[in-house]
């Protein structure tokens, strides 16, 4: 975890996985962090102690995305891998207080499931994966309600709810991203272009007015959702593809990761703060958050 006043990290590192980290989400009550990872497992820190909270969920397939629910009593994940064949390509529900699964695999993408998001009354999940489509599933009922929805002809890389929970957004490797109304399942406008590489995260701003995206192309651009337009210049050209993006909860900011071993929290209009732990050579970072001042990080290893 980062303090991104004064761009030095809280406590220490949290480490424990044996593979590859590749989500990290505070939880809304701002108490716990979970990491999910390629070794199969979900882990859950401690905030105020900076240690393990009790045993890991332990899945049975590689983890690619996991999301705490709005009132924190569930973790979604996604999973799925090239080894594991059509079986392991599914989401799940997890029960955060009794550590076990809350839910059958929700199974229908027949590839691995690259992104999951809660809607905010936390009655849906949406879905992006490998096999080019999106899904929405209906928590309860334990299916798909909305999709599979097929205009992208890239692996669908990350998707998010809007703050009102009527639209979804997602950004693939056709390097668009495109705008979904949940109402109608229909996509709204024409694919937003500007990226001319794969694109690898998106996040509706709290206002729900701003889309930030990042991605191959080294770039990190915004977008306003009433005209499907970008909204200036791309953010300057970095120097490493941009794997994770994230507003503050005021919107004024955006953390962004990158494969080089930086994170940039980035003004919406202003210049870039760079956070360095000073600790020598670390993995990429693959995933960030940002919670009130804080900023969390997702390394190769935690």
């Amino acid at each position: 975890m980062w303090d991104v006043h004064n761009a030095s990290p809280i406590g220490k590192s949290f480490r424990g996985h044996s593979s590859l980290v590749s989500s990290v989400i505070y939880s809304p009550l701002h108490n716990l962090i979970a990491s999910g990872s390629w070794d199969k497992t979900i882990r859950l820190w401690d905030t105020n102690k900076s240690q393990q909270w009790g045993v890991p969920l332990k899945g049975d397939y590689p983890l690619h995305s996991i999301a705490f629910s709005p009132d924190a009593r569930l973790i979604a994940s996604g999973s799925g891998g090239t080894y594991t064949g059509p079986r392991g390509n599914y989401v799940q529900l997890w029960d955060v207080q009794k550590r076990k699964v809350a839910s059958v695999p929700l199974k229908g993408h027949t590839c691995p499931v690259m992104s999951v998001s809660f809607s905010p009354n936390g009655a849906q999940v949406v879905s992006g994966s490998e096999d080019c489509t999106i899904r929405i599933w209906d928590i309860e009922k334990e299916k798909t309600i909305i999709g599979p929805l097929e205009d992208h002809t890239g692996w669908v890389r990350s998707t998010a709810f809007s703050p009102n929970g009527t639209q979804i957004v997602s950004c693939s490797y056709d390097r668009t991203l495109r705008l979904w109304d949940v109402r109608n399942e229909e996509m709204i406008g024409d694919p937003y272009k500007g990226h001319t590489d794969d694109i690898y995260s998106v996040a509706f701003s709290p206002c729900g007015t701003y889309i930030a995206s990042g991605g191959k192309d080294k770039t990190v651009r915004l977008w306003d959702i009433g005209t499907g337009r970008q909204v200036n210049q791309p953010f300057k050209e970095y120097t490493s593809h941009v794997n994770s993006v994230a507003f503050s909860p005021c919107g004024q900011y955006i953390a962004c990761g990158f494969i080089n071993r930086k994170v940039v929290i980035r003004k919406v209009s202003g210049e870039d703060d760079e956070l360095d732990n000073g600790r020598g050579p670390e993995p990429e970072v693959v995933t960030s958050e940002m919670v009130q001042y804080d900023c969390v990080l997702g390394y190769h290893s935690i």
